[in-house]
């Protein structure tokens, strides 16, 4: 059984509101990410701000959970709700992921996990109070990505082990980097980029064809 969790419970700390509720072309961003995924996993769970779970409709096939307070604990929230023997994880606010990609990355073959990246195509500087220090080697670096996919008792151990040592990665996949398991990566695309500060919207906007403004749901 493979399920597959949708994180939309972040707080827009950066964006400066709840980037997933906001409507393009008129679907709310998170849909997007639902919609790749229907039919494709045996479950389907949208981890969403506590606050907002009742006001948000989904397909009856979607479960929805509650959210956390960093994303760390909205993915540990909804671990303890599926019995599945694989999670995929993805953010929905990367809503140009593909079908492909979340089929690749849950095969796991004979690796405790699997993301997608893609290698960087920029030259690296490490800087220190706004001097370069050196140019980073960048032929063995790559940008991760979502989807992830892993196997779910062994990403819950890792979980239960971050809590109690108060680490915070920032994606899953760090967790069992921390605790020596073995990831794998297929190659993502460029364009499955994050939404992260308002500007991106005018770029999402272009690339599904939009037009017509973006607002937020009614009340959220």
């Amino acid at each position: 059984m493979i399920s597959c969790i949708l994180l939309a419970a972040g707080r827009g700390k950066r964006f400066g509101r709840k980037k997933q509720f906001i409507t393009i072309k008129g679907k709310p961003l998170f849909m997007y990410s639902v919609e790749t995924v229907r039919q494709l996993f045996d479950e389907i769970i949208l981890v969403l701000p506590e606050e907002d779970i009742k006001n948000i409709n989904v397909p009856q096939d979607v479960k929805k959970v509650a959210g956390g307070e960093e994303r760390q604990d909205s993915v540990l929230n909804a671990l303890l709700e599926t019995e599945a023997e694989t999670v995929v994880i993805h953010d929905t606010a990367r809503p140009f992921a593909t079908r492909e990609m979340f089929t690749k990355v849950s095969d796991l073959g004979d690796y405790d996990g699997k993301i997608v990246a893609v290698p960087s195509r920029d030259t690296l500087k490490e800087v220190a109070e706004d001097i370069v220090v050196r140019t980073i080697d960048r032929s063995g670096i790559w940008l991760a990505q979502t989807p992830q996919a892993f196997k779910r008792k062994i990403l819950l151990e890792c979980h239960f082990k971050a809590r109690n040592e108060g680490f915070y990665g920032t994606d899953d996949a760090s967790l069992l980097e921390r605790y020596g398991y073995k990831i794998g990566v297929i190659e993502g695309s460029y364009w499955n980029f994050k939404v992260t500060y308002p500007e991106d919207i005018s770029v999402l906007e272009k690339l599904i064809g939009g037009g017509g403004g973006t607002r937020t749901l009614t009340g959220l």
